[in-house]
């Protein structure tokens, strides 16, 4: 199972809903966390725009750095650039940088159109993954 680590500041929308987002789509293939540099609560216009979806969103907290200290990860993901930094200093195999507007989901509409990019790029990960893992010929 590859470990997954998605990092952004507050841990309050992008992190926390690409979290949702690879659990939905792959949760028996993937073990995912997410964590920010300050985290901060969940932005409620993320999860509504989750449950639209079909995407489970219970369980979803938010939590700092701190909370994975000492763990190691197949892939960290940062979803901003500001904690671009602090995701490199996590120990894991591959690094990725997505960089997103982690403050923009202050309404519905927002929060729809952060969650479809993410889950664009979720997609296209999973994919990569998967040939990686399994090749075509």
């Amino acid at each position: 199972m590859t470990s997954v680590l998605f990092v952004c500041h507050s841990n309050a929308a992008c992190s926390p809903v690409a979290e949702a987002l690879l659990r939905h789509l792959a949760a028996d293939r993937y073990q995912v966390m997410s964590a920010g540099v300050d985290p901060a609560e969940i932005n409620a216009n993320a999860l509504v725009a989750l449950q639209k979806l079909g995407v489970n969103a219970d369980g979803l907290h938010s939590k700092g750095l701190d909370s994975i200290e000492g763990e190691y990860f197949d892939i960290v993901i940062s979803l901003s650039e500001q904690v671009e930094a602090s995701a490199r200093a996590v120990p894991s195999a591959r690094f990725m940088a997505w960089h997103f507007d982690d403050g923009c989901v202050f309404t519905p509409h927002q929060a729809t159109k952060m969650i479809q990019e993410i889950y664009e790029r979720i997609k296209l990960l999973v994919l990569v993954q998967d040939r990686q893992e399994k090749p075509l010929w």
